[in-house]
């Protein structure tokens, strides 16, 4: 018996230590990892019919789906990075050199109204706009200074997900095969992750492009400069429905009205309404309700947590990260509670 207790604490120190050195080896590629497996989760539909259109193929229907992945989304991404790193050291100069007039206009007419109420109060809006500008031009801004780690990682991501999409399934029966659950129990454990990384990754991603894609032009067509910044962060705030449109819509609008354009903000209102009805309010609700059952409260602070501590891709891996939170509790459910999940 002490012979025993003897072999398993070494067996554990044993364990441990290379599970320690293990992660050391794979931390500088988590993020990278965790993305492909995502991409092959939401590319999954598409890679089955292509390898049922090409005989069964996989090798070959993972590679195309590679090549889509590369051509319609991450040269797209990094080409947007670009952008918003260019429009936001042109409008933090801006600030800086210029002080940005029209912002101390709105600055002063809040402080005036709340100083009525409370006289000790002073709000400074550019030095919140500093804040927020420098934190976009140090993430995005590294596109510029470190291409060939960008392209580095980039290979490694789109070779990773090909080895997903390709042998995702044998992976996941490795993986199924060291749980101690019963088969029912994992094939709804799976697909509770399955279900919630789809919903939350398709109404994040689908849902900010739509309203980065309808503010940018909207914006286009009213001489607003540095609209590919604003509809970026119309579109990642706009992931929690009903928040991000006010939040780029009203400043358009005061800056409108206190320029003496009072056509043009009656218009960017009227925009936002439309904004606000049709992709807030029924697109938001079609795609977070198909999956996921939280709170926008919860969407909010999981992306801008999710951006604060992994930066860019956190508009991705906070909305992952609570899905997968969510998934546990569903095993929870399972495992504790004895009840399926619907």
């Amino acid at each position: 018996m002490e012979s025993k207790k003897i072999e398993l604490a070494g067996f554990l120190a044993l364990f441990i230590g290379l599970l320690v050195l293990t992660f050391l080896v794979f931390k500088p590629f988590i993020l990278i990892i965790v993305l492909a497996a995502v991409l092959s989760v939401l590319f999954q539909p598409l890679y089955k019919m292509f390898v049922r259109f090409f005989y069964g193929n996989k090798s070959f229907a993972a590679s195309i789906m590679v090549i889509i992945a590369l051509i319609f989304l991450i040269l797209p991404i990094i080409f947007l990075g670009l952008q918003i790193s260019g429009q936001a050291q042109n409008l933090f100069s801006f600030m800086k050199i210029d002080q940005g007039q029209y912002i101390l206009d709105i600055q002063q007419h809040i402080n005036i109204f709340v100083q009525h109420f409370v006289p000790s109060f002073n709000f400074s809006i550019s030095d919140y706009i500093d804040k927020i500008l420098v934190f976009i031009s140090d993430n995005f801004g590294g596109l510029l200074s470190q291409t060939t780690y960008i392209f580095f990682q980039t290979f490694l991501m789109l070779l990773a997900l090909f080895l997903f999409l390709r042998d995702g399934d044998k992976m996941l029966d490795k993986f199924i095969s060291f749980s101690p659950f019963k088969n029912e129990q994992n094939k709804e454990i799976v697909g509770s992750v399955d279900r919630t990384i789809i919903s939350v990754i398709r109404g994040t991603l689908f849902v900010g492009l739509i309203r980065f894609v309808l503010i940018t032009v909207a914006f286009y067509f009213l001489g607003i400069q540095d609209l590919v910044l604003w509809g970026s962060v119309g579109g990642i705030i706009g992931a929690v429905p009903g928040l991000g449109t006010p939040f780029v819509i009203i400043p358009a609008f005061i800056y409108f009205l206190l320029n003496g354009h009072i056509l043009s903000a009656v218009y960017v209102m009227l925009f936002g309404a439309l904004l606000l009805f049709f992709v807030d309010d029924l697109l938001s609700a079609y795609f977070f309700g198909k999956g996921l059952e939280v709170p926008s409260l919860f969407i909010l602070f999981s992306i801008l947590g999710g951006i604060m501590y992994f930066g860019p891709l956190g508009f991705i891996f906070g909305p992952i990260i609570l899905s997968l939170f969510v998934s546990v509790v569903d095993m929870y459910k399972i495992l504790v509670l004895k009840k399926s999940i619907q």
